[in-house]
């Protein structure tokens, strides 16, 4: 189920509140992968809660401020040592995100972000009490021009720090931060029902991890081309 109601005290100023609880099946792979498939996995549940803040500011900008909290019951992930797919006890995430949105020039629109999150094992059987692959700290901005000629190009930059990983020691190790840029441009023809595109991403070519000793692939070229009925 789903829950949330916003209230507006006064003009250009909204509060909002959600409630859900969510139940994820384990998916086919999950259950019977060869490698990793765990036939007794049971499905998750969460419940998750949210606060918010919305409040429009001189210049066409936006500023909202959301926090979070999400308790999950026996939460589906694979194990780092066995490869196995398990259910963990429980897993607790909160945090928060404050962003600031502008569309003061005509057809642009700028978005900066910045999210924090502490993430907790509260499993009964655990070693470990910070999860590991769980950035702490993600900043992000976005940028999309939108031209009169059916034309969009997009950019973004994330910086990602404060992640960690445990060795089969429990010992933890934290992974070096890293920023991300991507870049991609589309053009609609033919009363958009034919799009192109091109992009880059990583396209500085960063080297980065997001689980320790699992680097992640370099910069990364792709196009194509989308027609809709």
């Amino acid at each position: 189920y789903l829950i949330g109601f916003h209230f507006d005290p006064v003009v250009g100023t909204r509060l909002k509140i959600n409630h859900a609880r969510k139940v994820r099946f384990p998916s086919i792979k999950q259950l019977y992968d060869i490698d990793s498939g765990n036939e007794d996995l049971d499905a998750e549940h969460t419940m998750h809660y949210e606060l918010g803040l919305e409040q429009a500011l001189p210049g066409k900008t936006l500023f909202s401020l959301t926090g979070f909290i999400n308790d999950a019951k026996d939460f589906i992930e694979k194990d780092e040592v066995t490869e196995i797919n398990k259910n963990a006890d429980e897993y607790l995430f909160h945090g928060f995100e404050v962003a600031l949105e502008n569309e003061s020039i005509d057809d642009l629109l700028l978005r900066l972000s910045y999210s924090y999150l502490e993430s907790e094992d509260r499993s009964s059987d655990s070693e470990i009490h910070q999860l590991q692959n769980r950035p702490r700290d993600r900043v992000t901005f976005e940028t999309i021009y939108s031209m009169p000629w059916n034309m969009k190009a997009q950019a973004s930059l994330q910086y990602v720090a404060n992640q960690y990983s445990y060795d089969d020691d429990s010992n933890q190790k934290r992974t070096p931060a890293y920023t991300l840029v991507d870049v991609r441009v589309a053009q609609k023809l033919l009363e958009e029902a034919v799009e192109l595109y091109v992009g880059v991403n990583n396209l500085f070519d960063e080297d980065y991890e997001q689980s320790y000793g699992f680097p992640q692939p370099g910069r990364y070229v792709y196009g194509g081309v989308e027609y809709h009925f």
